[in-house]
């Protein structure tokens, strides 16, 4: 074989390197003829420049070269390239690499630009030819790859399969796995590292393996090759130490993975001995695991929750405050509406935090079935609005007593008339006016008291200003303007969404206790003071009055259930604790009060929306 000539070792590939005589570390430069679109791969040191440049003129020119591919950084291989630049003389030239290859190689002083494989999706297409690129790193260098043509099956292999021999040959023989096993041995870093690579060749469909260093091995020889070669000992595993110390460390994760095996198993019996649905999902908010209980919980098997992600399980209503929640790294729990199978929505409380999971990132979100809490809440609710109702009723049979006291005497004085048949018939038109008038006064009376104790079924927009107006309808017949003044200053209206009528049993629950508090106390020039503030996205419903205020033991103490100053026989010392849930349990809002000036201030704070 003459190797003063270029060699084709496939359709418009060739071999342009230079023979050493002596030499067992051969270097071999290669050329894909692609008429003004050519290819160097691997060009050489200054000691093959001559013969490399001689033979592709031979071939096309050194004008017609586009490209110049490094599959590494060492001189070897990439050290001719400034005087390859001065030849080829294009604005269009560049060179192929990896980004990791880049800050070293310009040290040789290379002025063309580059064309990364890693920003150009480890390809390359120019008219007829095609080259896809396979990263290969630490094979030896950290940007290492390899570079195949598919028309010819041809991998260009860089460092890989390279080879040592006094004796060389151009082709390899079945001897070649000996030489290739000196040069792999010395120049990879690792077993490990080095499987790595050939896993990835070894699905390639090759006919031709053409490394920089060794022999060019034919397809008869690369399966075998590749076999022998994945046992090969490199790198650190040739240090004896190195060798024990990894049979200890592999035997030490053996220990180690089979406690987390049973570390695993214990988990997996507490996540399903947990009452709390426990939902695993992706970044995609895939549902990837989950528990016993969100089974029972939402009646989808396992298999059918792996078919779905979060959403597809949150009620519509409640998918922006979802979204909210997913964005943040751990969210403290909240209230929102869930669908079960049968695509029914049930109120849950959810939690979630970000979290890992074989490495990459999930989220873990836990759900409470709120239903039966939610019937009992309700009852409870309703126990307290019939206590209160008591008091009420109170109220109304003193808003009737005037009323009543009219038609009564309206009634006698039309029958006294009737029975002395004096009664004019002008007259008696006028008086069943009267009597018509303080009838619908009653029942104007018993309507509102019966919208308030009317229970809501759904969440709606409502204004603040409608619920304070209608709380001060239901107190206002209980007030003695004269000693109670009751300020409220009605502004535009600003909307809340949730449930009109609790919000309002709560406002009455606030102003009602003011009010006895006002009484017994004594106080003079007494007030309470409604103020509706808009702060940010929310709006903030203030109740204040000049009663005195809070004691401050208690005042931490006043939202507890059964707490009360009252005596026994003036309250259960419910009302504020279900006020409290009522806001912010069952409408995501916040009920706080503190001292100022001469009384208390409670605070109702709730999400501004667009009514």
């Amino acid at each position: 074989m003459d190797f003063s000539k270029a060699i084709e070792i496939a359709d418009k590939l060739f071999w342009v390197g230079m023979y050493l005589e002596n030499d067992p570390f051969q270097c071999h430069p290669y050329f894909i003829e692609n008429g003004d679109a050519s290819v160097l791969v691997d060009p050489g040191s200054m000691l093959e420049f001559d013969a490399v440049v001689k033979k592709v003129n031979t071939i096309s020119s050194m004008k017609n070269v586009k490209y110049i591919i490094l599959h590494h950084q060492d001189p070897d291989l990439a050290a001719s390239v400034p005087e390859m630049e001065k030849l080829i003389n294009r604005n269009d030239l560049r060179i192929i690499t990896h980004s990791r290859m880049i800050p070293l190689v310009k040290h040789y002083m290379i002025k063309s630009d580059y064309y990364a494989i890693d920003k150009n999706e480890n390809r390359l297409i120019d008219g007829d030819l095609e080259l896809e690129f396979y990263t290969t790193p630490y094979c030896h260098s950290p940007g290492a790859f390899v570079s195949y043509e598919p028309k010819t099956k041809t991998l260009f292999s860089g460092d890989i399969f390279g080879g040592i021999a006094e004796s060389w040959e151009f082709y390899a023989k079945d001897d070649y796995c000996y030489k290739a096993r000196q040069f792999h041995a010395e120049y990879m870093p690792s077993k490990d590292i080095f499987n790595y690579a050939l896993a990835k060749i070894e699905k390639l469909d090759l006919n031709l393996i053409a490394p920089q260093h060794g022999s060019i091995i034919e397809k008869e020889r690369i399966a075998n090759l590749i076999s022998q070669m994945k046992g090969l000992d490199c790198g650190l595993y040739i240090e004896q130490e190195y060798h024990d110390a990894l049979i200890n460390t592999i035997d030490e994760l053996k220990r180690k993975d089979i406690a987390l095996l049973e570390s695993l198993s214990h988990f997996q019996i507490l996540m399903d001995t947990m009452h709390e649905a426990v939902i695993v999902s992706n970044e995609k908010q895939e549902i990837i695991d989950l528990n016993a209980a969100a089974e029972f919980i939402f009646g989808y098997t396992k298999q059918e929750f792996l078919k779905l992600k979060l959403l597809d399980i949150t009620g519509g209503d409640s998918v922006g405050r979802c979204n909210k929640a997913l964005e943040q790294e751990q969210v403290s729990p909240f209230e929102i509406r869930l669908l079960k199978d049968d695509g029914n929505a049930f109120p849950a409380l959810v939690g979630g935090r970000s979290s890992y999971r074989d490495n990459l990132p999930v989220r873990i979100t836990t759900v409470i079935d709120l239903t039966e809490l939610k019937e009992k809440e309700t009852l409870l609710f309703q126990k307290a609005k019939m206590a209160d109702m008591g008091e009420m009723i109170g109220n109304i049979a003193h808003q009737w007593r005037q009323p009543l006291a009219i038609i009564n005497s309206i009634v006698g004085v039309l029958k006294e008339k009737n029975s002395r048949e004096i009664l004019a018939s002008t007259e008696l038109g006028i008086k069943l006016k009267d009597v018509e008038v303080n009838i619908q006064y009653m029942s104007n009376t018993i309507n509102d008291f019966m919208t308030f104790y009317r229970p809501n079924k759904e969440k709606e927009n409502f204004s603040v200003s409608e619920a304070v107006r209608h709380a001060i309808e239901i107190i206002s017949v209980s007030v003695d303007p004269k000693a109670l003044d009751i300020r409220f200053e009605d502004k535009r209206e600003i909307y809340v969404h949730g449930f009109i009528n609790e919000y309002t049993q709560v406002v009455v629950s606030l102003l009602s206790n003011a009010k006895d508090l006002l009484k017994n106390r004594g106080v003079s020039g007494a007030f309470i003071e409604i103020k509706i503030i808009e702060h940010n996205e929310n709006v903030i419903l203030e109740i204040r009055d000049n009663a005195g205020g809070i004691k401050e033991e208690n005042l931490h103490k006043v939202f507890e259930p059964y707490f009360t100053t009252k005596h026994k026989s003036m309250g259960t010392g419910l009302g504020l604790y279900i006020s409290k849930m009522i806001i912010e349990n069952s409408m995501s809002g916040k009920l706080s009060v503190q001292n100022v000036n001469s009384g208390a201030k409670f605070s109702i704070e709730m999400e501004k929306i667009n009514g």
